[in-house]
């Protein structure tokens, strides 16, 4: 059937083809989705309101419900938490989580034994295997929801750069598909499902807009894809955009709410005789970021209360993009490090850091989320020409990509200044005195040394290569968020701390825009 037109009417959209008319009105479902949680429970409280909020509005309704999540529900190793994440998804009511990339951090076995608490929420992913072709333990690769006499088929997908974005030591006995297999395992799930009478198809994907769009026009018979990774926040439903066409000419809805919990969807969709989609309307709702008792006391119940480190009187909230922007807290935390490792120098990239905690008490546990991914420090020594280098390349390439990639580094004992096309137009070198050293940004020197603290991340080189050691290195068993916690310990001043910017980077827009590079990626 071809269908030729798409009609606004009071923001919502009427799908309908040239001819003949179909039947309206045969399935009508309201769906809760969201992505890209990566562990932020102070946010989660917001998502937990919203979720109680639907259940009621629906309760008594004739109409289908589903609630998806694409995958990032968690991030980092620490698999108490990502267990109370499970126990999050179960209690909300989640149908199904995407296997995304930080669901992985803590590796397989850890991933399979914390999924072993979902009851009720199911994991799928379809071109996620073990390395004998078989899906994890627990992980199904689609699945049918029944509502109302009405069956949904369900498909997960995971990000194909799996392999980059999550240490390969952690996972060396996966393998996930390249794009043309994805599409070809994804088109088998969907005849699978059709050869069972399913002809409504949600995709939860964990790979970007980007490929979700692409992936859309390769498939026949898909209707929704709920997506992740690539942090989008794709409101209402606009023609070309995130409404497209399916290989067959059938419309697609593409769905995301951006990262941190920070915002859920709902979609009102119908679907004619055919499972075709006929109705939708869109709405992206953000959420209250504020600390939610019930997600307190769950916390503390089932991971323990959390010891106090001070109280936060006035701190700048996380940036809204922290790849690009200077971070208070980030500095904060650079501080921490140079200090315990005794360094002339700390170096963080900016990514690194997840969460800014709030005004208020702070604990142990809102540090350890504000740094979840669980490195490794290291000292070493790097010439000025190496840490100019790095710097310089870092904003450069953040600047000129599309999603800020890879990030600004942000540093303790560096002040530097950088124009808004990346450009490093000042550098010095601050000693733990304060006494201020200029660096001249086009002539380093390449025989002055520093010590310098880092984490394993940066000093791997894969994504930052100036910061590669390229001498002696010690490693310490512990990441920032320890060095956090002892630093504001000691601070005479952790029952009253304020955390503002100090202007150590700062950023000079220019009037020309630099040139965004379609090489995108997505931590």
């Amino acid at each position: 059937m071809f269908y030729g037109c798409m009609e606004r009417v009071n923001s919502k959209y009427l799908i309908y083809p040239k001819t003949p008319e179909p039947k309206q009105g045969t399935a009508k479902l309201k769906l809760f989705y969201t992505n890209d949680w990566h562990g932020q429970t102070d946010n989660m409280g917001g998502i937990l309101g919203g979720s109680m909020q639907f259940d009621s509005s629906t309760k008594g309704q004739k109409l289908d419900t589903l609630k998806l999540i694409a995958g990032d529900s968690w991030s980092g190793a620490n698999t108490k938490k990502n267990s109370l994440i499970v126990n999050l998804l179960n209690y909300m009511g989640f149908d199904a989580c995407a296997i995304g990339n930080h669901e992985l951090d803590a590796g397989t076995d850890a991933f399979e034994k914390t999924i072993q608490g979902a009851a009720n929420t199911k994991f799928v992913s379809s071109n996620l295997k073990t390395e004998d072709g078989k899906n994890l333990q627990g992980v199904v690769s689609s699945f049918i929801k029944e509502e109302n006499g009405n069956k949904y088929g369900i498909i997960g997908l995971s990000p194909l750069d799996l392999k980059t974005v999550v240490a390969v030591e952690k996972i060396p006995d996966l393998d996930v598909q390249n794009f043309e297999q994805t599409v070809q395992s994804t088109q088998t799930e969907i005849n699978k499902l059709r050869a069972q009478g399913v002809n409504k198809i949600i995709i939860l994907s964990h790979i970007g807009k980007d490929l979700d769009e692409k992936l859309a026009a390769q498939l026949d018979g898909v209707d929704i894809i709920v997506g992740g990774h690539s942090h989008d926040k794709i409101k209402g439903a606009k023609e070309g955009e995130n409404l497209v066409r399916s290989k067959s000419g059938e419309p697609v809805i593409i769905l995301q709410t951006g990262q941190n919990a920070e915002n859920y969807g709902i979609l009102e969709a119908e679907f004619d005789i055919n499972g075709i989609l006929t109705k939708v309307s869109n709405s992206v709702i953000e959420t209250n970021k504020k600390k939610n008792s019930i997600i307190d006391d769950i916390k503390d119940s089932e991971i323990g209360t959390s010891p106090q480190v001070g109280t936060i009187i006035e701190i700048d909230p996380m940036p809204e993009n922290r790849k690009i922007t200077p971070s208070a807290w980030t500095a904060l935390v650079a501080d921490s490090m140079r200090e315990a490792l005794g360094t002339d120098i700390a170096i963080i990239n900016s990514a690194n850091i997840r969460k800014v905690p709030q005004i208020g008490k702070l604990t142990e546990r809102d540090v350890e989320e504000s740094a979840p991914m669980k490195n490794e420090l290291i000292k070493t020594q790097m010439s000025e020409e190496q840490i100019v280098s790095a710097i310089k390349n870092a904003a450069k390439r953040s600047f000129s990509s599309v999603d800020s990639y890879p990030g600004l580094l942000q540093c303790s004992g560096i002040r530097y200044t950088i124009d808004s096309n990346g450009n490093l137009l000042l550098i010095s070198f601050v000693n733990k005195e304060g006494k201020e050293t200029i660096i001249d940004p086009n002539n380093p020197s390449k025989t002055k040394m520093y010590t310098v603290a880092l984490d394993s991340f940066l000093a791997n080189g894969k994504e930052y290569p100036e910061m590669l050691p390229k001498g002696q290195v010690e490693k310490y068993g512990y990441d920032k968020d320890k060095t956090a916690i002892d630093y504001i310990s000691k601070s005479n001043n952790k029952n009253n701390l304020v955390i503002k910017d100090d202007g150590r980077l700062k950023i000079v827009q220019t009037s020309q825009a630099p040139q965004k590079s379609s090489n995108t990626r997505n931590i």
